[in-house]
């Protein structure tokens, strides 16, 4: 469903993804993991468009998207092309980017109406609806600064979902939260799992990873280290680099 082809993306002479390739099915779960700064958000973001890359490509569905390859460099699509894309791929942040003036019910409505021209009414039977999956209808008219880390972090993911997305992208979705508010989050996510949804998330949390992941790939560098299941990445012994990742989280 998501192909990645010899990404790279550079900060000046600092290369932050250098050729990474990778081939996500359609159901399909990977967990991006690895040291901070081995490239795991910057990678999520030139999969949403968010950061330009350097070179490489991508596909959603076997269509290239973004970019064009040109004689002279990549050749970016018009702005209305790029949104139409990113509007497939919904993505959750580190730190929920909820507009702080608006409720939790408005914060998952504004984007089927502004951007997909849904009515006020079915979006709101929509968000309605997403907030009672995420468990928090009731809180539906309260503020973000009403919220906990973790409502606000399930409102941002019903908040994705309300664009009916294909593939869902998170960014370190509980790095954010106390440790006892984490459960919230990754229950939701487990659920979207249960349903077959496409999910790239780039985490520290190992023990999710081991259960949800059908996919662990390990990025450092920029580079992927290793991909393979979890059970041969938490189990099988293959490279220091990772042996060393893991115990460096095991003394957390």
């Amino acid at each position: 469903m998501i192909n990645l082809k010899n990404l790279q993306k550079c900060y000046g002479t600092l290369s932050v993804i250098n050729g990474v390739s990778l081939d996500i099915r359609k159901g399909e779960v990977v967990c991006l993991v690895g040291p901070s700064g081995s490239g795991k958000s910057t990678l999520l973001r030139c999969v949403n468009n968010l950061e330009s890359l350097t070179a490489g490509e991508i596909y959603l569905d076997g269509e290239k998207v973004y970019y064009d390859e040109t004689s002279t460099g990549l050749r970016p699509h018009s702005q209305v092309r790029i949104a139409k894309v990113r509007a497939r791929l919904g993505m959750v942040f580190q730190d929920f980017n909820l507009f702080p003036h608006m409720t939790a019910l408005q914060n998952v409505m504004e984007g089927p109406v502004q951007v997909l021209g849904v009515s006020k009414r079915e979006a709101q039977e929509t968000a309605l609806a997403l907030l009672k999956r995420v468990g928090l209808a009731e809180r539906h008219d309260h503020y973000p600064e009403e919220l906990s880390g973790g409502q606000k972090q399930r409102v941002a993911i019903a908040r994705a979902l309300a664009m009916k997305p294909e593939a869902m992208l998170f960014d370190e979705p509980t790095s954010a939260l106390d440790p006892e508010l984490v459960h919230e989050v990754l229950s939701v996510m487990r659920e979207l799992r249960n349903d077959g949804m496409t999910m790239i998330i780039a985490t520290h949390e190992m023990n999710f990873a081991r259960e949800v992941a059908d996919r662990i790939v390990f990025l450092e560098g920029g580079v992927v280290i290793e991909d393979s299941p979890p059970a041969a990445f938490f189990d099988v012994t293959t490279s220091p680099r990772k042996e060393g990742f893991l115990r460096s989280l095991s003394r957390r």
